[in-house]
């Protein structure tokens, strides 16, 4: 009796050792086929059935990290660190997009599902750029639709290696191109806030594509949301933005003294100067850097005279891409297009339309 039982806990004994073997060896042949260590994977990306990319780690559990799962995060932060994961360069991005065929064809651009949803609402994107071609590109073909528009702002002072591989890349895409004027950017300085100011006045004399909404991104950022999505969300706002505005004394300190940018530093650096009050009476608002704009918010903000002396009296001030939007919003005597006012306005409030 007790040897027939230990019969039995031998071969599950067994079983396991082949089956603990046998998962070793999947993931090992994983790693080996799908990861391509120390190899370039920008160029060796692989297609399964000729329409969407191979994983190329396949232990990490996606869904867990995109609910915040702190174990699952740290153990595929680990697998960066350990692995040896070549990112390709700037190079790289331009040599691939010499054979535009080639290119297309490599990262799907050519083999995208639209609705027809989506084709009758075009959406105008802001691309702010001053480093690494392969996140941008990655950036650009997460949200590129062909019958939307996409302005490249690419920091004048970048390395020139950034430019050539978005030249490329543009070349392969009619309707992606690089904004006509570029800004040597500094952060927290106006030239930020112009370098949207370019994109958005070339995206309005764009005229392939009438355009519903503007979204301006810094090349850092990647999409939780596909473009049909996007286009759901904007259809439900009808008309209103997507913009932060929030009033507190405490941000006042950035436009109450002039600033200018220390030329040996790249900082902004206070004056200690008075500026005098924003024009037209107005109350300056603080929110993000970025937002969903309306065509006509977009139209307003580069074609009104009141929002036109805003922009000129923040050339001194401190972020101003962090007030111009929100000051643009937050006063409800400038009438602009597209903000919605709920009750009365307090000292401390929000408006996101």
């Amino acid at each position: 009796m007790i040897r027939g039982k230990f019969k039995i806990v031998l071969i599950k004994a067994s079983l396991l050792v082949i089956v603990i073997y046998t998962i070793k060896t999947n993931i090992n042949y994983i790693r080996k086929t799908y990861c391509i260590q120390k190899q370039n994977l920008y160029t060796q990306t692989v297609l399964i059935s000729q329409s969407r990319t191979e994983r190329l780690v396949h232990e990490v559990d996606c869904r867990r990290i995109f609910e915040g799962d702190e174990l699952e995060i740290s153990y595929a932060l680990d697998e960066l660190k350990n692995g040896d994961y070549n990112c390709s360069s700037n190079d790289d991005v331009r040599n691939n997009a010499q054979n535009c065929e080639r290119f297309l064809k490599m990262f799907n651009f050519n083999r995208l599902t639209i609705s027809k949803e989506e084709i009758d609402f075009p959406i105008a994107f802001s691309l702010l750029v001053h480093k690494d071609a392969v996140q941008m590109e990655m950036l650009l073909r997460a949200i590129y639709r062909p019958h939307n528009v996409y302005c490249i702002h690419i920091d004048r002072k970048s390395n020139s290696s950034l430019y050539d591989a978005i030249t490329a890349v543009k070349k392969c895409l009619p309707n992606v191109f690089i904004a006509s004027n570029l800004e040597d950017v500094v952060y927290a300085s106006y030239s930020r806030l112009q370098a949207d100011i370019n994109c958005m006045h070339d995206l309005l004399n764009y005229t392939d594509i009438k355009w519903k909404y503007l979204i301006n991104l810094p090349a850092q950022e990647y999409p939780l949301k596909t473009n049909l999505e996007i286009v759901k969300i904007l259809k439900l706002f009808n008309g209103t933005n997507s913009i932060e505005s929030v009033y507190d004394s405490a941000s006042n300190y950035r436009v109450n003294e002039t600033y200018k940018v220390n030329p040996k530093t790249l900082k902004m650096e206070s004056t200690k100067q008075r500026k005098p009050p924003p024009p037209h009476n107005m109350t300056v608002g603080k929110g993000s850097a970025y937002g969903a704009f309306s065509r006509r918010f977009v139209e307003f903000a580069l074609n009104d005279e009141r929002a036109q002396d805003l922009l000129k009296w923040t050339e001194d001030t401190y972020s101003p891409d962090e007030t111009f939007w929100a000051t643009l919003a937050i006063n409800k005597h400038l009438g602009t297009p597209g903000i919605q006012y709920n009750g009365k306005v307090k000292r401390y409030f929000q408006i996101e339309s």
